[in-house]
């Protein structure tokens, strides 16, 4: 089995703005604009076994016409059409006050119907569809996995900056210099620390939010970032002071610091990156 990856990027231009259908620049965007208008990302992932005479799993041409198919006859009419209050996405009726085009509703019709697609035979016999995500920007995305298909999940960026030093008190101090090498420096070093928090929660046709965003981003900010934001991780954090703040245990400790504080959203994931080089990710204790 192997998985197979293709993202495509778009504008969420008027249809009278697409041009004559021929991309230009797809590694930019297609349709691209200069208009201030969303410019997002459509990741598909597909899995199966690679045909044994091309080493193709799938032509990766049939998944771009199958998003930007979607996006040209799906999203973009949509987006120019919604109207405050009230918004007709597909099937999916959304008139609660204040609904907009969400970047749960465009994942939710894109993952239907390029699950309808890929049924039909779009991609080929061998290719199976596994996730698409959207992305917002570098710092927000939505998922959607085949393997929980009614779950829209919701991946937003923070950071932090903070020092620690990694040391064992079991260790000699040469064990721990060989061990840690300049992280076991004394007077500790410091990090610029991204952290991506992962929610997810089942989003109905009569539903469009996985979280409040806002309350999100207060949870994290009260529970996480200020307590670590500007502190030496062993001197200022009670946590750290009998658990040594590796990457590893970083993500360990946010993880137990959200999970449960999101309402009906489920804490999926945490995922620490302590250089832009190297992350830890926990998805909690094993059942």
């Amino acid at each position: 089995m192997i998985q197979l990856s293709r993202e495509i990027r778009f504008a969420l231009v008027p249809p009278a703005n697409v041009d004559d259908g021929a991309s230009k620049n797809s590694w930019a965007a297609w349709p691209s604009t200069n208009l201030v208008v969303p410019h997002l990302s459509l990741r598909c992932v597909v899995a199966g076994e690679p045909d044994a005479r091309s080493g193709y799993l799938c032509n990766i041409k049939l998944i771009d016409k199958m998003l930007r198919g979607i996006v040209i006859n799906q999203l973009l009419p949509q987006f120019e059409e919604r109207q405050p209050g009230k918004h007709q996405l597909g099937k999916r009726q959304l008139d609660q006050p204040g609904d907009t085009l969400t970047g749960e509703a465009i994942i939710r019709t894109v993952f239907d119907q390029s699950a309808l697609s890929v049924e039909q035979g779009t991609l080929g016999e061998a290719a199976n569809l596994v996730a698409l995500t959207l992305e917002f920007s570098p710092f927000l995305e939505f998922t959607i996995t085949a393997k929980e298909p009614e779950m829209v999940q919701l991946t937003q960026q923070f950071e932090f900056s903070a020092a620690h030093r990694l040391n064992c008190e079991e260790l000699s101090s040469e064990e721990n210099r060989q061990l840690f090498g300049k992280c076991n420096n004394p007077a500790g070093h410091g990090h610029n620390y991204v952290i991506e928090v992962t929610v997810g929660r089942e989003v109905a046709s009569d539903e469009n939010s996985v979280i409040d965003i806002h309350r999100m981003e207060s949870t994290v900010k009260r529970l996480v970032i200020d307590p670590l934001d500007h502190k030496h991780l062993n001197e200022d954090v009670d946590y750290f002071k009998d658990v040594n703040p590796t990457v590893e245990n970083i993500a360990i400790a946010i993880h137990g610091w959200l999970d449960g504080k999101f309402d009906s959203a489920r804490l999926q994931k945490v995922r620490v990156f302590e250089t832009p080089k190297t992350w830890a990710e926990y998805t909690g204790p094993k059942s």
